[in-house]
């Protein structure tokens, strides 16, 4: 992996967490909650329209496979002595699915 994909795919999970991390626990729950002013819901999602549709697309269909990504950033921590041809190879070999 390039480190110029590795990095914008770190900043778009991490925006991504952040998005995550602001939906209350008891979401799809009947309970009241406070809503975002305009100004504020635009500065927490903007930074998502910077990225490219492809990259925010991925991200986004892995998002739904939490653990899984966190397992493959253990992985790639374990395998970073790996170069890219071979790194990618032995990532395909992973149960995870593929927007992982």
């Amino acid at each position: 992996m390039a480190p110029q994909a590795g990095s914008a795919i770190r900043k778009a999970l991490t925006t991504l967490s952040v998005l995550l991390l602001t939906v209350p626990a008891g979401f799809g729950q009947q309970q009241a909650a406070p809503l975002l002013s305009p100004d504020q819901l635009d500065n927490l999602v903007a930074p998502i329209a910077l990225y490219p549709d492809p990259l925010l697309s991925q991200t986004l269909a892995a998002s739904t496979y939490p653990l899984e990504i966190v397992e493959a950033q253990q992985w790639l921590q374990q395998n970073s002595n790996l170069q890219r041809g071979q790194l990618m190879d032995r990532a395909r070999q992973q149960s995870w699915d593929p927007s992982v």
